[in-house]
C-alpha cells in the first residue's frame, strides 16, 4: 500500500522528512495538580511502524494522548509531531485520532461521515470526492459506502472510525482501544489494516490492554508504569532480555483446589488466573525457568500435595507475561 497522498491543497500540513518522526516525546512531563502524572516520558514513533502503548489504569495513558494532541501544556520536556510542537495547529492536523467511543455520526452514511470530516480536516471542497473515495479503497469500506453507521457492525464501525481519522491524511495515526467491542475475525481484519497503513508510511501509535492485538499488530513495545517508559523496543528483544530464560506454567482445575495446594503453586510463583472462559479460581499461571527439570518439579509437588489438575502445560513467554513483570517491577 503506498502512502497516504499529501495533495498540493495540503500545503499547510508536514509532508514527511528523512529523519523526522511521525511523533517524538522527550523528557515529558505533564499532569494536572501538584505532582505530575507523567514523569519524564521518552517515547519514538517511527514513519513506517505500529507503536503499541500498554499501561495500567491510572499509569498516565490518557494524560499522555491529551499532551500529544495538543490538549495539556507539557511542565518540561518536549512533544513534537512531526517535527512540530504539539500545541501547534498545525501538529494537530498531522494527528488522526481514532477514539475508543465512536466519534461518527451515526445516523449518516460512511460516505457522508468521510465527507463531513475531510471537510473539516480541511480539504478543499473540489478535493473532497477524490479523497473519500481514496480513504474508501484504503480502508475496504467501498462496499459499504452507502450504509448507515448504525446500520454496521461494530467491527466496521470501528473500520469506519479509522477512516475518518485519515480523510485529513495524518502523519501520525493515534488508535486508542481500536478492538473494544469487536469479535475476533474483525480484530484480525483491523490487525491486517493497520499493518498496511503503517507499511505505506503512516506513524502509528497504538493504546491498548489488548496483548493478543498488540502481538499481532505493533513492531514496538512501549509500557507505561510508574509515570515513565518503564521498557520499550521490539517485542522479541524485550522478552529475550527480560524473560528468556524463563517459560509461563499453567495449571487447571475442574473445581477449585484445596488451600493446601492453592500455598503451594503460589510458592512456586504461580498465581490465579482468568481462563479462557473468564472464570477465576480454576486456572493458575506463572513464570517458571526454562527447561524439563522445572516442569517435572511442578508436577512432582502437585502430586505430593495430591492434587488433581485437570491440565498442566507450559508455553513460551509472551507480551502478557512481560507487561506483568515490567508492571511489578516499576511499582514495586
Amino acid at each position: 500500500m503506498s502512502a497516504l497522498p499529501w495533495s498540493p491543497d495540503d500545503a499547510a500540513r508536514p509532508p514527511s522528512a528523512p529523519g523526522v518522526p511521525g511523533l517524538e516525546i522527550s523528557g515529558l512531563i505533564a499532569g494536572y495538580g501538584a505532582a505530575p502524572v507523567l514523569a519524564g516520558i521518552d517515547l519514538t514513533a517511527a514513519d513506517g511502524t505500529v507503536t503499541a502503548l500498554l499501561g495500567p489504569n491510572g499509569a498516565g495513558k490518557t494524560t499522555l494522548v491529551r499532551a500529544i494532541c495538543g490538549r495539556l501544556p507539557a511542565r518540561s520536556g518536549r512533544v513534537r509531531v512531526a517535527g512540530l510542537p504539539a500545541e501547534s495547529a498545525a501538529a494537530r492536523r498531522a494527528i488522526g485520532l481514532v477514539p475508543q467511543d465512536l466519534a461518527l455520526y451515526r445516523a449518516l452514511t460512511v460516505r457522508e461521515n468521510l465527507s463531513t470530516f475531510a471537510r473539516l480536516s480541511g480539504v478543499p471542497a473540489s478535493g473532497v470526492a477524490a479523497r473519500v473515495a481514496d480513504i474508501l479503497a484504503r480502508t475496504g469500506l467501498a462496499g459499504h459506502a452507502e450504509r448507515r453507521i448504525d446500520q454496521l457492525s461494530g467491527g466496521w464501525q470501528r473500520r469506519a472510525n479509522m477512516a475518518a481519522a485519515l480523510v485529513g491524511a495524518p502523519r501520525l495515526l493515534l488508535l486508542d482501544e481500536p478492538t473494544v467491542g469487536v469479535d475476533a475475525p474483525a480484530r484480525e481484519e483491523l490487525a491486517a489494516l493497520i499493518r498496511d497503513l503503517a507499511a505505506g508510511g503512516l506513524a502509528v501509535l497504538l493504546v491498548t490492554h489488548d496483548f493478543a492485538f498488540a502481538e499481532a499488530t505493533a513492531d514496538c513495545i512501549a509500557i507505561l508504569a510508574g509515570g515513565r517508559i518503564a521498557a520499550s523496543g521490539g517485542l522479541c528483544a524485550l522478552l529475550d532480555v527480560r524473560l528468556g530464560r524463563h517459560r509461563i506454567a499453567e495449571v487447571g482445575f475442574a473445581r477449585a483446589p484445596a488451600s493446601v495446594v492453592h500455598l503451594a503453586l503460589k510458592a512456586a510463583g504461580l498465581d490465579l488466573a482468568e481462563d479462557e472462559a473468564g472464570r477465576h479460581g480454576l486456572l493458575y499461571r506463572g513464570l517458571i525457568p526454562a527447561g524439563a527439570a522445572a516442569m517435572a518439579d511442578l508436577v512432582a509437588m502437585l502430586e505430593a500435595q495430591g492434587a488433581a489438575p485437570q491440565s498442566v502445560a507450559s508455553r513460551a513467554a509472551g507480551l502478557d507475561a512481560l507487561y506483568a513483570a515490567v508492571v511489578a517491577e516499576a511499582t514495586a
